[in-house]
């Protein structure tokens, strides 16, 4: 498992953007990485924006862009480093990212309890795992929670947490969904063989859990019940969890697979940061 060496930090010039570049100045020290701020200009964006006008709209966001890190190392002894490309933010951001070993970027800056489209398309096109910044950082991430359905990809994320937060409480969390309770009912089955059922499954779940688990000695394992991304974020608000790790993907062929719209349902709606650790499909001929 390698180490976090270089983080990029997309930052805007709003109180987001110095919330992300925040963040990554604590990960930066307690990881002793680089951080890269980055802020892309995009003067196309206005369509009615002559070229003297852009100019001065670049040179400004440079300067302001500039104040911000000095703003960060002011404050550090990481090193920090400032990018101000001009172009399409996603498009820039995912390319310099292919140099980071993870990616900042923030919630909405209009409301923090969502997520932006910029962010939600960097989070898709980026090669390495990105962490989306919602709540004001002022120590490093302390609770850590993993959501992980058994596949060999969710491995990913009880490892994203490990490199982002070694020092952390983690667990691994597991989504038991009880769909089949309704039905059972209706096939004649009474409430005391459901509740048993319900039981069984659960305890099932625990012992496959903690023997995932195994192989992290300092992760504990968690099982929740109900829909994943519902139970994930009720979990996250009773442990008062800083920090979920979701894989991109599940491994293709896999039955108990957490799907690329679980993670960006837990990236929408968790009331914490989110970090999504990349994991690359697999393509199978039909």
């Amino acid at each position: 498992m390698s180490k976090v060496r270089h983080i990029l930090a997309a930052v805007d010039l709003t109180q987001m953007g110095r919330r992300v570049a925040d963040r990554g100045r604590i990960l930066a020290e307690e990881l002793d990485a680089k951080l890269t701020l980055v802020h892309v200009v995009d003067p196309l964006a206005d369509p009615f924006m002559d070229d003297v006008h852009a100019m001065q709209l670049v040179a400004g966001s440079q300067e302001a862009a500039t104040g911000l890190q000095k703003w960060v190392q002011g404050r550090t002894t990481a090193e920090v480093e400032l990018v101000v490309p001009a172009g399409n933010a996603v498009r820039e951001v995912a390319k310099l990212a292919k140099g980071a070993d993870i990616v900042l970027a923030g919630s909405s800056s209009i409301d923090a309890a969502r997520v932006g489209p910029v962010t939600r398309r960097l989070a898709r096109k980026a090669r390495v795992g990105v962490v989306t910044v919602r709540r004001q950082p002022r120590v490093p991430y302390r609770r850590v929670m993993a959501a992980v359905d058994f596949s060999d990809s969710s491995r990913a994320a009880v490892e994203l947490a490990l490199r982002l937060a070694p020092d952390a409480d983690i667990v691994a969390a597991y989504a038991l969904v009880g769909r089949f309770d309704r039905v059972l009912a209706g096939s004649g089955m009474t409430d005391e063989e459901i509740v048993a059922m319900s039981a069984q499954r659960m305890a099932a779940a625990e012992e496959a859990l903690a023997s995932f688990v195994e192989r992290w000695p300092s992760v504990r394992p968690v099982v929740v019940s109900g829909p994943p991304s519902e139970a994930l974020n009720e979990a996250v608000r009773r442990r008062n969890v800083d920090l979920v790790t979701v894989a991109s993907k599940g491994g293709a062929g896999d039955s108990m697979v957490l799907l690329g719209t679980v993670a960006e349902e837990v990236m929408e709606t968790a009331p914490c940061d989110v970090a999504i650790a990349r994991v690359e499909g697999v393509f199978r001929r039909p």
